[in-house]
């Protein structure tokens, strides 16, 4: 019993390792290329918006209770996390703003364009603040929608937080992914970046699949919500993940998405 709660813990404090490694794969990118290009700053901020709920959960009474690893360590990593992520965000716009390829990062302004609904002026004339606005729109919708879907909160505002922070989890990817299909080339730190968080939402998945093995007369009844949620994510992440399992295996240097599979 003692070693299923540890590896239930160790699961979510993996999946928190692993979401700090992307922070870690994204200024290794910055440093080691001198250059943001290929990086989406919509998927940046979105995640590191992710982050910050995630944090806050700590104080709402949100965030899962550890049985075995201390609570600090959790606590600490989110922080650290969260440092990280500022930490990019801060170089790649101080630093590396001039290599951003901003004319890429437009997932979502398409709608924008094929109604002609972009301002002439005011903040919403520059492209990048629309296609962002794009995103955080479909992530208010997509909660919304979602929280009629699990179980009930003892509020709307907890319940809300809690189904726009897994809505903005989801999504958050898509921009980069947007990015990678339009270059069809993708390099291998940058490839990490994507990975790393795939690998933290397998952690997650695996906790919710493992919990009714560790505490079989408490399985809790958002468990199956949460398996289909991780699954969804994780689904999103596929065609990329086939490519980059793809690209290792042939020994190729980049990540190339597309094209023949049976070269």
């Amino acid at each position: 019993m003692m070693f299923g709660m540890f590896v239930l813990d160790a699961l979510i404090l993996g999946s928190d390792v692993a979401m700090g490694g992307t922070f870690l794969a994204v200024f290794q990118k910055l440093r080691k290329t001198g250059s943001s290009a290929g990086l989406s700053l919509q998927t940046l901020v979105a995640i590191l918006s992710a982050r910050m709920l995630h944090l806050a959960s700590h104080r709402i009474g949100l965030h899962y209770t550890p049985n075995v690893i201390p609570f600090t360590l959790f606590f600490l990593t989110d922080i650290v996390n969260l440092l990280a992520g500022l930490t990019c965000l801060f170089f790649l716009v101080n630093f590396y703003y001039s290599t951003y390829e901003v004319e890429k990062d437009n997932f979502g302004i398409q709608l924008f364009e094929r109604f002609n609904l972009l301002p002439k002026s005011g903040p919403l004339r520059h492209k990048p603040v629309v296609a962002a606005s794009f995103l955080y729109i479909v992530v208010a919708i997509a909660a919304f929608g979602w929280y009629y879907a699990r179980p009930k909160f003892p509020s709307f505002a907890i319940g809300y937080f809690c189904c726009f922070f897994e809505a903005m989890s989801a999504v958050a990817l898509v921009p980069q992914l947007w990015m990678f299909n339009k270059d069809k080339r993708v390099s291998p730190l940058l490839a990490n970046f994507v990975v790393l968080i795939a690998v933290g939402r397998v952690c997650t998945l695996t906790f919710w699949s493992a919990y009714p093995l560790v505490f079989p007369w408490r399985v809790p009844q958002n468990r199956s919500i949460q398996m289909i949620s991780e699954s969804l994510n994780l689904l999103i992440l596929s065609d990329f993940l086939f490519y980059w399992a793809r690209s290792k295996i042939r020994g190729e240097k980049e990540i190339i998405l597309g094209g023949d599979c049976f070269v």
